[in-house]
């Protein structure tokens, strides 16, 4: 199957939103995007990680509210020490979301403002496991969520991150469930491992329906 990249100048630009559990291979499908449409990626992970090191956005209040007690000599906050604190209390990890989220949310509605006048961009993904608890999904024109069995997951994780089981049921139990996504998000890509399958699907996706504009 091929597709035609979309003619910017003519349609404008598409936001797409990529989520997923961790592990389920969003950046696998957002690399595909990338090299074969020409997409722009926008990494959530990546904004809110900059907007936590000291003069970020973030810093200030994260460091006010959960205490000097997890920043690092440098001054720098210790992720694996906040990370921690909030899996381990749920108000606690709903309060750094308030912290982080909105100032996320403008960082990415700023870049995606930017591509749309520049006309250079047919496709922009917002790649995140935090979809849902984000929100961001309502400045996309469709969310495709990408669909991995935990176990499959699981074998990633500790091939490609040397992640312990305890640290991925930690994550695992603190991210949105299977059924969540399912429900919020109709467009599912399944990832079995096979390259050619996913590109197909993401063939199909494309070719589905005639893009709206805002």
């Amino acid at each position: 199957m091929t597709y035609k990249v979309l003619d910017v100048k003519e349609k404008g630009m598409k936001v797409i939103g990529i989520t997923g559990g961790i592990g389920s291979g969003k950046s696998l499908v957002a690399d595909i995007m990338i090299k074969k449409y020409k997409a722009y990626l926008i990494n959530s992970d990546s904004i809110a990680k900059e907007q936590m090191l000291p003069g970020g956005i973030s810093y200030k209040g994260v460091v006010e509210y959960f205490g000097k007690e997890i920043l690092m000599e440098d001054g720098t906050i210790d992720k694996v020490k906040l990370s921690k604190i909030v899996f381990n209390d749920k108000d606690k990890l709903l309060k750094l979301n308030s912290l982080t989220h909105p100032n996320v949310l403008a960082e990415v509605q700023r870049i995606i403002a930017e591509k749309r006048e520049s006309k250079t961009v047919p496709y922009c993904i917002i790649e995140t496991a935090l979809m849902i608890e984000a929100g961001y999904d309502f400045v996309c024109d469709e969310v495709w969520y990408v669909n991995s069995s935990q176990s499959s997951r699981r074998a990633r994780l500790k091939q490609y991150r040397s992640y312990t089981d305890e640290r991925i049921d930690v994550i695992f139990k603190s991210q949105s469930k299977e059924e969540d996504f399912l429900k919020a998000y109709k467009k599912v890509i399944y990832n079995d491992g096979d390259l050619y399958r996913l590109e197909y699907q993401i063939d199909n996706l494309l070719n589905d329906n005639s893009p709206v504009f805002s």
